[in-house]
């Protein structure tokens, strides 16, 4: 199999994962989305185009079966997606800088989610405590704006970090091969190694 189809197969999966993990966290109403663990994987594993290919395909997809919120803040997980990869493929990753690189990741996204969920939806989200959060905050000193963004952050910044952790670890206990696509060549003397 062709070094293309193993990466197009491995971002299909990741979308699945995406998918499902927006409909976990949808069904169970949690106020973190799960819906980016796939991005991390691709953005990772593949680097920034995958991880934003991976989100934008994921969102497009759930918009499709039932979640239209999903279709526009696919953009904020773009974003993501390309920071993830830029800050994590073919890197170390130690646990010391874990947690700020996934603020680096995560804040940009934050602030266009926080401009989408403001100017596009009043505040609304498809996730009933996160829209009930922003609403409530948005009668503070706040507002809107700032009470979108309070709530992003933090919500984002928590369900980024899990599925960041979870994709390193994952990754450490996947079969290299699975996880790295390079030159058969290069991936047995790493293996070696």
């Amino acid at each position: 199999m062709s070094n293309n189809i193993k990466k197009l197969t491995f971002m299909a999966v990741a979308v699945a994962i995406n998918i499902v993990g927006s409909k976990i966290a949808l069904f169970l109403n949690l106020p973190i989305f799960l819906d980016s663990i796939g991005t991390m994987l691709a953005g990772i594993a593949l680097g920034p185009l995958a991880g934003g290919l991976t989100a934008l395909v994921g969102g497009l997809v759930n918009g499709v079966l039932g979640d239209i919120y999903a279709i526009y803040f696919s953009i904020s997980g773009v974003l993501m997606g390309v920071l993830a990869g830029f800050l994590f493929h073919n890197k170390k990753n130690s646990w010391v800088l874990l947690p700020l690189k996934t603020l680096v990741v995560t804040l940009p996204a934050s602030a266009l989610s926080a401009c989408i969920e403001t100017f596009l939806f009043g505040g609304i989200t498809s996730a009933v405590v996160t829209t009930f959060i922003i609403q409530a905050l948005s009668q503070t000193a706040l507002k809107l704006f700032g009470s979108a963004f309070l709530t992003q952050a933090v919500t984002d910044y928590v369900d980024k970090l899990i599925a960041i952790i979870l994709v390193v670890v994952s990754m450490k206990h996947l079969p290299y091969e699975l996880t790295h696509f390079e030159d058969n060549k290069k991936a047995k003397e790493k293996v070696a190694d």
